[in-house]
């Protein structure tokens, strides 16, 4: 009788040995940060119509970093004038320490297309372009993934570089929390931004953070310090939150960003889940966007076998039912799926009378068995043969939301008319 559990036993502990190995190679692999500027990434801080924030990475030694920008139309080489230095920080991590270089660019044109590198005189970055959103915006797409932690970000590569060649037009992307598979182990970033090279630097990427961006190697709980420290973020959310609770608007569309790491960060913010639902009732109040979408990476309305989260629901539920936020994206489950437009927890007659509730899919590699369509949900669908994305456009009175395998195959369309 004691084999099988042997037999058990030891095949747990191969698994542990093999991702362990997984885990040190990758780190053998990536280079140390040196001089030359990597995992540049654009964020928005502030107005996207006329700034654009861009941040990277070097050695701890490098010193006196700058962005250098013009616009591309009859570019033939960067002004000496426009150049503007960057804030520096150092990041102390289980790999090494480095330095993040972050500046933001103001006084943009909108409406135009900028080209940029980063670095010092002696270490630029190859150019790269950005463009700033219109002084008018009737319209536009933007990308949703799932949660992309992994021990590999080869799927990861693949399904964001296939979802943006397929969708040039979007503006932006987001993920909805767990980036990556343990938030404090900085292997695993260098193989997030590996992966996103040649998409995070075109478009601004305006993350959410989820419970594993908490989690240190030693699975030991944090206050998710790598990710404010990469990704520079509006700093307008609750005081102790800021960066990782944060809105901000484009075109006609108000976005709000939320943590819901309420279990993982209750040694450091006891009170984060009231704190955030006064700062978000004043945030819904003074908006004045036709379209409010929120993101938050636990979801209210789950698809595990067991109730989840009901100080979720409890907290911001009523709050979403009466600012009428129109979609809520979640991750988590790891599956795609969404709701009847809800109400109070009940179904209501159409999107107007409610939110719909997403929950975004996977663009990693982990996945769950043991998910399954609820009561609430109008459409279930469980990402295990591949990963998935979404994209999101708006065109005035209508939202249409598409959700596709990272191939391109079509799992889902819909659309809100108001």
């Amino acid at each position: 009788m004691r084999k099988p559990l042997i037999f058990v036993q030891i095949l747990c502990l191969i698994a542990v040995i093999l991702l362990s190995s997984t885990a040190l190679l990758s780190a053998a692999i990536m280079p140390a940060p040196n001089a030359w500027p990597d995992h540049i990434t654009l964020t928005w801080t502030d107005d996207p119509a006329t700034t654009q924030t861009i941040t990277w990475r070097t050695g701890a030694a490098t010193v006196g970093g700058q962005a250098e920008y013009a616009e591309a139309a009859d570019f033939i080489a960067f002004p000496a004038g426009a150049r503007a230095a960057a804030g520096i920080e150092v990041l102390r991590t289980n790999t090494g320490d480095m330095a993040i270089h972050s500046v933001t660019l103001t006084g943009l044109k909108p409406g135009t297309r900028y080209l940029y590198r980063v670095g010092t005189p002696d270490h630029w970055s190859e150019p790269h372009a950005f463009t700033t959103a219109g002084a008018q915006v009737p319209g536009f797409k933007f990308l949703v993934f799932g949660d992309s932690q992994s021990i590999n970000y080869g799927v990861w590569q693949t399904t964001l570089r296939q979802a943006f060649q397929a969708n040039r037009d979007a503006v932006f992307f987001t993920n909805v929390g767990d980036l990556v598979d343990v938030g404090q182990d900085y292997t695993h970033w260098a193989g997030w931004f590996s992966a996103a090279r040649g998409v995070i630097d075109t478009i601004p990427a305006m993350p959410v953070a989820g419970n594993h961006e908490c989690y240190t190697p030693a699975r030991q709980f944090s206050k998710p310090v790598f990710f404010t420290a990469q990704f520079k973020l509006p700093q307008n959310g609750p005081a102790g939150l800021k960066g990782q609770v944060y809105s901000f608007d484009y075109g006609d569309v108000h976005f709000i960003m939320l943590d819901s790491q309420a279990g993982e960060q209750r040694q450091f913010e006891p009170d984060m889940l009231h704190k955030q639902s006064r700062w978000l009732q004043r945030d819904l109040m003074l908006t004045d966007k036709k379209w409010k979408i929120a993101f938050i990476h636990r979801p209210l309305y789950n698809n595990k076998p067991n109730p989840e989260n009901p100080s979720l629901r409890q907290v911001f539920g009523p709050i979403f039912d009466q600012y009428h936020v129109d979609l809520v994206f979640t991750g988590h489950d790891h599956v795609y799926a969404r709701t009847y437009p809800l109400y109070g927890g009940a179904a209501a007659g159409s999107p107007a009378g409610g939110t719909i509730y997403v929950a975004s899919g996977r663009s990693g590699t982990k996945t769950y068995l043991n998910t399954a369509a609820k009561e609430w949900n109008r459409f279930f669908h469980n990402p295990v043969a591949a990963a998935t994305y979404i994209t999101v456009e708006t065109g005035g009175h209508w939202l249409r939301v598409n959700a596709f395998s990272h191939s391109g195959l079509l799992i889902d369309a819909w659309e809100i008319n108001k």
